[in-house]
């Protein structure tokens, strides 16, 4: 009897390698994934590839199933704050985030006369300067900054004052070191927009952080594998069933796109460029509370609900707060109380009414909006990456006023 011929391998089963054509920045994500495999990273069935309009994201090689391990990183694998040159430079009291910066600086880029990490694998397929300096606001011109939304801006603010904290807490040490603050900065980024939380069986947490994972892109909730922690390190376990070929994504929380934008220079544009999402959130504090009077705000104060009013695009809908703040300027004392209590009106419902206020104050802000579009594309010298995000921006939240206007 003849042998038996070897099946051909359905074209389903069939693993999806990265394009070839990726060239040497292939070579480069081929010789980390060596690299991160021998420090105990396991990867299955899935690669790095780069995907057009997302840079390099995770894809799988192969058919998978809900609840697969696609990758694992074990504690030994995990990048730590380095204890002891902490407690020599005395920056036991820095911030986590400050600490953990420090340390991936002094073992990527050692003094002279120091041995780091052997990280040059793992860095070589990171966002460089001038990656950071294209997307990352806190690293715009200050002009630049000046034409983000209102919505990114507090943010943007709190960011700031953050790093402005931790430089100060390690300006000495740097100096001291032969490190100037651009390259902290550059660190301090990295660290933001890629670290984990590790909370070991014994011991306090720290911020870590885990190779191979940061391949993963954003996807809004409802669309992102699942990252667990587990008592002996990070795992990724697939949320659907996955065909070869297709990219497999994290969420970095429910995050609106002004905050996406801010900590991780990008926005969430669905590939149908209409569909909002679901995580995405419209502060509406400039369009409506200079509307408000004195006595008005010290009532909103008293009670907690001066600001924070948002419109949610993926629902059209005003939030609690907005509600509570406008029935404040259109009812008396005496059926605002109520509804501040209870959550309903007195007598007659007066959803129609705030509607009609909330919708009368965003057409003046739409205006603004379009204002500020159209100032940002006239004006020179604005980097295209940064006209480009600033305006998708903008044109999101217009959007987002124009559906809640036309309902």
């Amino acid at each position: 009897m003849p042998p038996r011929a070897a099946k051909r391998p359905r074209v389903a089963d069939e693993v999806v390698e990265p394009s070839a054509q990726d060239g040497s920045d292939l070579d480069e994500h081929q010789l980390f994934t060596q690299w991160a495999k021998a420090g105990g990273v396991e990867i299955h069935g899935v690669a790095p590839k780069r995907i057009e309009g997302r840079g390099i994201g995770l894809v799988t090689t192969m058919r998978h199933k809900a609840g697969d391990r696609l990758l694992f990183i074990p504690e030994r694998a995990m990048f730590k704050p380095d204890a002891k040159l902490l407690e020599r430079e005395k920056l036991q009291s820095a911030s986590p985030q400050a600490q953990l910066a420090f340390s991936a600086m002094f073992a990527c880029k050692p003094p002279e006369g120091n041995t780091g990490w052997e990280t040059k694998p793992w860095t070589d397929v990171w966002p460089t300067v001038g990656d950071f300096t294209a997307s990352m606001p806190i690293y715009w011109r200050k002009e630049d900054c000046e034409f983000l939304p209102p919505t990114a801006r507090p943010h943007l603010k709190r960011q700031e004052s953050d790093y402005d904290r931790d430089w100060d807490s390690v300006e000495d040490s740097c100096t001291a070191l032969g490190y100037d603050e651009k390259a902290f900065k550059y660190y301090w980024t990295i660290v933001n927009s890629r670290s984990f939380h590790w909370k070991p069986p014994r011991g306090k947490g720290v911020m870590v952080m885990c190779p191979f994972v940061d391949y993963l892109n954003h996807g809004p909730t409802g669309s992102s594998c699942k990252v667990v922690l587990t008592a002996k390190g990070y795992e990724v376990l697939a949320d659907r069933k996955y065909k070869p070929g297709e990219e497999v994504l994290a969420t970095y929380g429910a995050h609106s796109n002004d905050k996406l934008l801010v900590h991780y220079g990008f926005i969430h544009w669905p590939s149908d460029e209409t569909t909002p999402s679901p995580d995405d959130s419209i502060s509406l504090d400039d369009a409506i509370m200079p509307k408000f009077s004195t006595d008005t705000r010290e009532q909103l104060e008293h009670v907690g609900y001066c600001g924070g009013y948002m419109l949610t695009p993926t629902t059209n809908e005003i939030c609690f707060r907005t509600e509570v703040a406008v029935r404040a300027t259109l009812l008396t004392a005496n059926e605002w109380e109520y509804f501040l209590g209870s959550g309903e009106d007195l007598a007659e419902d007066q959803s129609a009414r705030v509607h009609d206020w909330v919708m009368e104050h965003l057409k003046e802000w739409r205006a603004t909006c379009l204002g500020k579009m159209s100032e940002l594309e006239k004006r020179p010298g604005t980097p295209k990456p940064v006209l480009e995000v600033t305006c998708r921006r903008w044109a999101q939240i217009s959007e987002a006023v124009d559906r809640f206007v036309a309902q």
